[in-house]
């Protein structure tokens, strides 16, 4: 089964999951309204470092440990206690580049977190994967482990 209608059983009920199909839908759609240039370049023409990815879910969060008050625990196992401060969030549509991925807090059932950059809303933190509008739990094209930007 895949995430999405792991997602939905979870959520219970046939108004989940036919809201989990019509999401399904609508990712398509916002990946593929994603603006559109050569591979690994980005709009100034410079190389990108990731892969573009949108959210399914509404006010995610995206996160840092701004102070270092965890030390490396924010990049090195990324959870909402290690990278507790919350520097702005992802909205469904947003074009998000994730620069790399790597194991942390399970959420969802993903262990996966990303680091993102939100080219929408000129934000950057990390992310629990289990947010980004995607059927596995692992991005394909994102290098694994990382340590952040």
């Amino acid at each position: 089964m895949n995430t999405a209608l792991r997602r939905a059983a979870r959520l219970g009920g046939s108004a989940a999951l036919l809201g989990t199909l019509l999401l399904g839908a609508g990712t398509a759609s916002a990946q593929a309204s994603l603006p559109t240039r050569p591979a690994g370049q980005t709009a100034s023409g410079e190389q990108a470092a990731g892969s573009f990815f949108t959210t399914w879910a509404t006010d995610v969060n995206m996160r840092h440990d701004l102070n270092h008050v965890n030390g490396w625990a924010c990049p090195e196992s990324p959870s909402t206690t290690n990278c507790p401060d919350i520097t702005g969030q992802a909205q469904p549509g947003d074009q998000l580049e994730i620069t790399c991925q790597t194991l942390g807090q399970t959420i969802g059932g993903n262990p996966y977190w990303v680091f993102a950059i939100n080219h929408t809303r000129g934000t950057d933190g990390w992310m629990a994967g289990y947010f980004i509008a995607h059927p596995d739990n692992k991005l394909p094209g994102v290098p694994s482990p990382c340590m952040g930007p």
